[in-house]
């Protein structure tokens, strides 16, 4: 094939459409071809995290970039994304930390087999890049081990320094709970320490976005039974993803308590005035200090905030104080006037049969914000809350959410997240009779219109129980009906290209309803396990 001036602008054009085979196909096709169609094989790598060939794919990558050392420089150059996350999580999932890292178990049985690529010329430079990066030399043997050990959070973790173009991050929630190994990469990157190689000394400055974990499975089970529950000797590894100062949209899973008091920090700045997307879940209600971060945040414009309480045992409770109250309504009060997306879910994890209150655990947290506290967002279009918080904990019978709604608001989303709101005792759960009731009086209110002139839509998402969930879905077409509306049917889960979120595997269904008499759409959505779906959504639509 002829080598024509013209043709790569058109070949430009229709890499931006195929997959990695047709691009490994055109790279062997002409030198134009080549170069052209290397530029997109390399600027994602992207695979199914949980998949069989998961391994094979990252001892490849690196020794194509070990013995063409040449063009290392520019095969790393071309790399922007990296997005290694778990489709689903894999079949009797068992999480087993890394090797030596931080004294972790010396199990490397998931993580290591025989392998038939030889890797040694590989391990060797695995070996040097450590050198360059990690003083410590008990830290450096801990590496080597697990180098010699092909642990793949090493490998992964050994890469970034290469990638100094790098401009989005995604990594499984596994690469938390087993090590923490980027992290700890991140941090002797960014930290101003020496790094004894030029090729090395990547300081992140195009990385735009990072999403640490956040697909991980919304299990709500004690921190002993957990897999997705990060150990505290690794807490420290979500330090660094704070010190990036250039970030736009950060997502971090904190499955833990981690006392992250950033201020307290050495050398680290508050200033993020770039971020504009923030994702923090599963936030223990003992970490509330680090809501005061928000207050430098005057460019945000979409917030989660998915908070957890865990229940301990009789000598070691974790209760809320009144400053951790105050840190909260002081961190949203300074986005006042930026914030356009927010949501927020509360979420408890009881250690045995005796539950306490949801009301009696988040109302202390949060009756200082009600009623009237969301009126000040001046710009928010979205909002998604627990009814309760809504309601200012008050008895959910008597629903009083119009009242504290900003007048900028479009979408409303009414999170149905505590378990045993409207249960009698040894009955089962009220919940769609509520809601019936909640939504029925919101949208029929005289003044609705003069309040939130601006609103298009209602979400109604449910909380499902574990004992109950084929009757609180069966007890959803009475909502539906009360509405007269329809819904195409349970299956409706909406996949982008290859990075379809399925951490809400455990989706019931998802309607569409459309109330005729006052034109109000409205969502239904009844799954277990809660996310920031909504909320994402519309700030992957507004930038």
């Amino acid at each position: 094939m002829s080598d024509f001036p013209f043709m790569e602008d058109v070949w430009n054009e229709t890499c931006e459409y195929l997959e990695t085979g047709d691009l490994n196909s055109i790279c062997l096709t002409s030198r134009t071809l080549n170069r052209v169609a290397t530029r997109y094989l390399y600027r994602k790598i992207q695979w199914d995290w949980n998949g069989k060939m998961s391994r094979y794919r990252i001892m490849s990558l690196w020794t194509t970039l070990v013995r063409n050392k040449d063009t290392r420089s520019r095969l790393c150059g071309l790399i922007r994304e990296v997005h290694l996350l778990g489709r689903s999580p894999p079949q009797k999932t068992q999480i087993i930390e890394s090797p030596g890292i931080q004294g972790c178990s010396l199990d490397l049985t998931p993580i290591i087999k025989n392998d038939k690529m030889p890797f040694y010329q590989e391990i060797d430079y695995l070996r040097y890049t450590v050198g360059c990066i990690i003083e410590s030399p008990k830290d450096r043997s801990d590496w080597h081990r697990s180098i010699a050990a092909r642990n793949v959070y090493a490998m992964v973790a050994l890469l970034l320094p290469f990638l100094y173009n790098l401009r989005s991050l995604k990594l499984d929630y596994t690469f938390l709970v087993n090590g923490g190994l980027p992290g700890m990469i991140l941090e002797r990157l960014i930290s101003g320490e020496n790094i004894y190689s030029a090729e090395l000394q990547n300081n992140f400055d195009h990385l735009k976005e990072i999403d640490y974990g956040t697909n991980a499975l919304q299990n709500k089970l004690p921190h002993l039974r957990d897999k997705t529950h990060v150990p505290s000797c690794f807490s420290s590894q979500v330090i660094p993803l704070f010190r990036l100062q250039k970030i736009k949209h950060l997502k971090v899973w904190l499955r833990s308590h981690h006392s992250l008091q950033l201020e307290r920090v050495p050398g680290i700045q508050t200033d993020y005035t770039a971020l504009e997307t923030l994702i923090l879940d599963h936030v223990s209600v003992m970490d509330c200090a680090l809501f005061k971060i928000l207050q430098g945040m005057k460019s945000l414009r979409t917030l989660h905030l998915g908070m957890t309480y865990e229940e301990e045992d009789f000598w070691h409770q974790s209760v809320p104080s009144y400053n951790d109250g105050e840190y909260i309504l002081d961190g949203l009060k300074g986005l006042y006037g930026c914030l356009e997306h927010l949501s927020i879910s509360l979420s408890s994890i009881p250690i045995g049969l005796e539950i306490t209150s949801d009301t009696n655990i988040w109302g202390p947290l949060f009756r200082s914000m009600m009623p009237e506290f969301f009126q000040g967002f001046n710009r928010l279009k979205t909002l998604e809350s627990p009814v309760q918080l809504l309601n200012g904990f008050q008895d959910i019978e008597e629903p009083c959410i119009n009242r504290g709604l900003p007048v900028t608001l479009e979408r409303l989303g009414l999170r149905w997240d505590f378990q045993y709101v409207g249960r009698a005792e040894g009955l089962t759960s009220n919940t769609v009779p509520v809601l019936q009731d909640v939504v029925a009086d919101f949208l029929r209110l005289s003044d609705r219109h003069r309040r939130v002139p601006l609103l298009q839509e209602v979400i109604i998402r449910l909380f499902i129980s574990d004992d109950e969930p084929d009757i609180t879905v069966e007890e959803c077409d009475d909502l539906i009906d009360e509405f007269d509306m329809e819904h195409p049917g349970p299956d409706i889960r909406t996949q982008q290209g290859d990075e379809a979120d399925d951490t809400m595997e455990d989706a019931m269904f998802l309607a569409q309803l459309v109330e005729e008499d006052l034109g109000q759409p409205v969502v239904v959505e009844a799954a277990e396990g809660e996310a920031a779906e909504e909320v994402e959504g519309e700030a992957e639509d507004a930038s």
